[in-house]
């Protein structure tokens, strides 16, 4: 991607939004669809891809939608292929026990912080803290 471009981070619960069928998705798309053309990039933490799929095989178990559903949810998941990086565990468990979040919103919002890069999520609480 070019340096020109826009990063955004983005986490599971974004995705998740993108993802499943009975979420309000609109501004979402946008999102997913300028990735898709190589408008803007997405980067996200090595934690995304197992919060994705334990999202998938809850909403699974939730009925929301069935296995065969979540699986091609999963292959579209995997082929837009977002950039995943490592984060500082010691500055994410700071964050933890600074603003009460959980280990894998801290990683999140470290990512954002250290890239200088807004963060893409549909939780609220972690929207207005980052």
């Amino acid at each position: 991607m070019a340096a020109s471009i826009k990063k955004y981070i983005v986490d599971a619960s974004f995705v998740l939004s993108f993802l499943l069928p009975d979420e309000d998705h609109s501004a979402v798309d946008h999102f997913f669809n300028q990735y898709k053309a190589g408008i803007i990039d997405l980067l996200s933490t090595t934690l995304l891809p197992f919060e994705v799929l334990n999202g998938l095989k809850l909403a699974v178990i939730r009925k929301r939608i069935n296995t065969k559903y979540a699986k091609e949810r999963m292959k579209e998941f995997f082929n837009y292929q977002i950039r995943l990086a490592g984060v500082d565990f010691f500055e994410v468990f700071d964050l933890v026990q600074k603003h009460s979040l959980t280990v894998y919103d801290a990683s999140y919002f470290y990512l954002s912080r250290v890239k200088k890069t807004q963060l893409l999520t549909s939780d609220e609480a972690l929207h207005k803290l980052a």
